[in-house]
């Protein structure tokens, strides 16, 4: 039973169910490859609860983009979902994931690997037999369907991650640190960061820094 009730209502939502908070957390298919598919006789529901290999694009709020990007995680506690490469940084450094509402989501290519999910085009399209020749080929037409809305699919690897954080590193120009600036406590912080003795006179610990004596 409902209620008018704002705090009742609340309580309701933080006190719902797994399979309520699962279609809670539905996002629309996108309308173009619903009516692409139908044409080929395949019928799609309007919305599906988003799952995590989905591919989507983010249409409204912060992260707005017109590149689709696959789904990293799906929190239902929370309500919230997390994407790929949508990431925001603390004040200490720290790199995160962004939570995304799934109302700011379209599903433009959606993961039929879970044959749970299947029984929702078994539900549309009693007449076909989904095997696994025929999810095939709709994942084909899926990932073609993509191509020309948005761009061809990018999946970039981690050996990939590797050698463009290696090629930054080498185009990072190295600081010649000017030590004769520096103050004689500072110069004794370095000589201790490298386990250097910490005695002598100003010239005397520059030369050490600069491994001209020890």
């Amino acid at each position: 039973m409902s209620s008018i009730q704002p705090r009742k209502q609340r309580l309701a939502r933080y006190t719902a169910p797994y399979h309520r908070r699962h279609r809670e957390m539905s996002a629309p298919v996108d309308k173009s490859l619903r009516e692409k598919q139908l044409a080929r006789g395949f019928r799609y529901p309007r919305s599906m609860p988003v799952r995590k290999g989905d591919r989507v694009l983010i249409v409204r709020g912060e992260g707005k983009s017109k590149s689709a990007t696959k789904v990293a995680k799906v929190d239902r506690k929370a309500r919230k979902i997390y994407v790929e490469g949508f990431t925001y940084f603390k004040s200490d450094g720290t790199e995160l994931q962004r939570p995304i509402d799934p109302s700011n989501l379209v599903i433009i290519n959606p993961d039929w690997s879970d044959i749970y999910r299947r029984k929702l085009l078994t539900r549309v399209n009693e007449s076909i037999e989904w095997t696994d020749s025929a999810i095939s080929d709709l994942e084909a037409a899926e990932d073609e369907h993509e191509e020309e809305t948005v761009g061809p699919i990018v999946e970039e690897t981690t050996e990939e991650a590797n050698e463009e954080v290696k090629e930054a590193e080498e185009e990072e120009p190295v600081e010649e640190i000017n030590y004769d600036n520096m103050k004689v406590s500072d110069l004794k912080e370095a000589l201790k960061e490298k386990g250097l003795p910490v005695g002598g006179k100003k010239s005397e610990l520059i030369d050490r820094l600069k491994g001209e004596s020890k």
